[in-house]
């Protein structure tokens, strides 16, 4: 009992982080970094906010990916005489989709912060038609890394609840 609240604290913490993170960023420093005061400093600091949430980030995936099966474990879904039976009920079919959805918020989180997010910097001064083009790319990605993040969260909550959507 006592590792399925571990695995559960450290799964719902990291989606506490995360999801709280992306929205910190989005209503609190991107107002702040289109103050007119900043102008000057605006690229510095959205690199550096950008950096350091990236390092954050992919412990937290790290940990998202090791509480996850750590809490089908626990629960006993993972066994070898359960996890067919599970895995193909309603429930099992909710956990698909939530671990599918990981995947994909995994890959675009990786296209964000290694291609788009640092090609938009790196064409700030050199090409002002590939920067505006990575720069709509780098916000539809990080919008689309919220929307999943959300979604994941009210999957995860659903399933908790044993609400299942089949």
């Amino acid at each position: 009992m006592w590792s399925y609240l571990i695995w559960l604290f450290l799964h719902i913490l990291s989606a506490m982080i995360w999801v709280g993170g992306m929205i910190f960023y989005v209503i609190v420093v991107m107002p702040v970094i289109r103050n007119q005061k900043l102008k000057e400093q605006k690229q510095t600091l959205l690199q550096l906010t950008a950096l350091q949430f990236r390092k954050i980030s992919y412990f937290l995936f790290f940990l998202f990916f090791l509480s996850g099966f750590g809490i089908l474990y626990t629960k006993g879904y993972l066994s070898s005489g359960e996890m067919f039976s599970f895995f193909t009920s309603n429930l099992g079919y909710l956990f698909l989709i939530k671990i599918g959805l990981f995947l994909i918020l995994f890959i675009s989180s990786l296209y964000h912060d290694f291609i788009s997010g640092p090609k938009t910097f790196e064409y700030l001064e050199k090409d002002s038609v590939l920067y505006e083009r990575y720069r709509k790319r780098s916000g539809f990605f990080g919008r689309l890394n919220l929307l999943l993040s959300l979604s994941i969260a009210i999957l995860g909550i659903l399933a908790s609840r044993g609400v299942s959507l089949f």
